[in-house]
């Protein structure tokens, strides 16, 4: 198969396994929302950093090396398996023994037993690391596609079922526990790959230098990425802390999971030609174009019409959210060209300046973390977008360097993006003034209209090549999608 249609094959079923499962957590996630309190959301994300760092320790870097590693043999992906294996135990029993003294930290009593059975996720996390590293690896996004979906289906009905006769947060903690569960399970039944009775560390130690730096980068980024949560549940309270996760939840749906679909993709693809700077170069330059042409657009709508959308989506007690997810709008605009610079580095492999450069950014965010929090909320929030704006810059220049772009150059590649995306902002601003005359539904349906039929038109009229790199792999995709399903 060529490089051209696995690039085609794997978008559209990596698109269709994040976008179905994210539909299908977003259903049921509003449901629960309109069961339970902001508090309970507020409980879950006090212990999203322990989450977050677990993830990261168990995987150490070796997901990534494996992958670049084209001879990785059984005996490699073997002695990474035991090696999460045994670090699973070891976090479970750290996290377990540690759950009275983050119930004291934060001052909330239940988190506790919260954090003692919702930490049981690590280990059964461990078990089907490798299976999925495998599975990306041969870019079989078919079969990862039917672990997500399943998963999430399965867990959301079980978590829409307990919130409804328990109506609290053990609906949250069973839903996150179910779909990890059988995301193992799955991954386990779709995958042939079995472990052989063998450990070498002479394989962890090859993969060690490679791995060791995207650790600590990975613990650096999920430690500080997580620090407003661990903020604001200890400075401010766990409903402050439910409405800043949800927003922040929301605004992930359409940026994060676009710019993982591409860059779960591209990563291994890129990966082939990482020696090959002219053709790496111009594939960094289509991806990051068609991301942010299709990203961009969408995350100012939503950003115009959020407190009609909380509103009717999850009631008025979600208000307050809907003010923070304007903020991460903007944030959620800027995330794709940020995160997939980072991918160049992975792929040159420059692990060192990968972690000098977390080290950083994570500097700065504590310096302006340090600052806003003493405020309020809302200064929070100005901050959470500064930071944006700084790591967009930072990375999109060190990045840039290692394939003879300029910022400048990739910042002008964007520009007519932008042009073309500001008239759409402007008549959509204007029509949210009838606001009180039309029926909110009505009103974001004629606002969605308006809005993408100026950005279309201001896009075909600039001749954006962005649009029509896009409509060509819309059209590459209906081509090639009979044969594909039908596997």
């Amino acid at each position: 198969m060529s490089l051209k249609r696995k690039t085609v094959d794997g978008v559209l079923w990596s698109g269709l396994e994040k976008f179905t499962t994210l539909f299908i957590q977003l259903i049921s996630t509003l449901i629960i929302a309109r069961v339970i309190s902001p508090v309970d959301f507020g409980l879950i994300g006090m212990l999203a950093v322990f989450m977050a760092v677990a993830q990261i320790i168990l995987d150490s870097g070796f997901g990534q090396a494996l992958i670049r590693k084209k001879d990785a043999t059984n005996r490699d992906y073997s002695s990474v398996f035991y090696l999460n294996i045994v670090l699973g135990i070891i976090l479970y029993t750290i996290f377990y023994f540690s759950s009275p003294f983050i119930a004291y930290f934060f001052n909330e009593p239940d988190l506790e037993l919260i954090s003692k059975i919702a930490f049981i996720i690590i280990p059964i996390n461990a078990l089907g690391l490798i299976q999925f590293t495998i599975l990306n690896k041969d870019l079989n996004f078919k079969k990862l596609s039917k672990v997500a979906i399943l998963s999430a289906f399965i867990s959301g009905v079980l978590g829409v079922t307990i919130a409804f006769y328990c109506m609290n947060v053990w609906a949250l903690v069973a839903q996150s526990i179910f779909f990890y569960f059988l995301r193992t399970v799955f991954l386990w039944v779709f995958s042939s790959w079995r472990p052989i009775r063998k450990f070498s560390i002479d394989s962890i130690k090859e993969m060690y230098s490679f791995s060791l730096n995207l650790l600590l980068t990975g613990l650096i980024g999920s430690i500080f990425n997580n620090l407003y949560s661990v903020v604001i549940g200890k400075v401010y309270s766990p409903i402050d802390l439910g409405y800043f996760s949800q927003a922040d939840r929301f605004q992930k749906i359409p940026s994060t999971s676009i710019t993982g679909v591409i860059q779960s993709v591209t990563f291994p693809i890129l990966s082939k030609v990482q020696n090959q700077d002219q053709r790496l170069r111009k594939g960094y330059l289509k991806i990051i174009g068609v991301a942010f042409f299709i990203i961009a657009p969408i995350m100012m709508f939503l950003m115009i019409i959020s407190e009609s959308l909380f509103d009717i989506l999850l009631t008025s007690k979600w208000h307050t959210a809907s003010i923070y997810f304007k903020y991460f709008c903007i944030i959620g605009a800027l995330y794709p060209l940020s995160s997939i610079n980072l991918n160049i580095l992975n792929i040159k492999g420059k692990g060192k300046l990968i972690l000098k450069l977390e080290i950083f950014r994570k500097l700065l965010l504590c310096l302006i973390l340090a600052v806003t929090f003493q405020i309020s909320m809302m200064a929070l929030m100005y901050g959470s977008v500064l930071y944006s704006i700084c790591q967009l810059i930072l990375n999109s220049y060190f990045s840039g360097k290692q394939i003879s772009l300029s910022l400048k150059r990739q910042l002008l590649n964007l520009s007519p993006i932008v042009i073309a995306v500001l008239p759409a902002i402007g008549i959509t601003i204007i029509l949210n003034m009838f606001s009180n005359d039309i029926h909110k539904l009505v009103l974001m349906l004629f606002q969605f209209v308006i809005f993408f039929g100026i950005y279309v038109y201001m896009s075909r009229k600039l001749k954006i090549k962005y649009f029509y790199d896009f409509i060509t792999i819309c059209k590459e995709k209906l081509e090639l999608i009979k044969p594909i399903v039908s596997k």
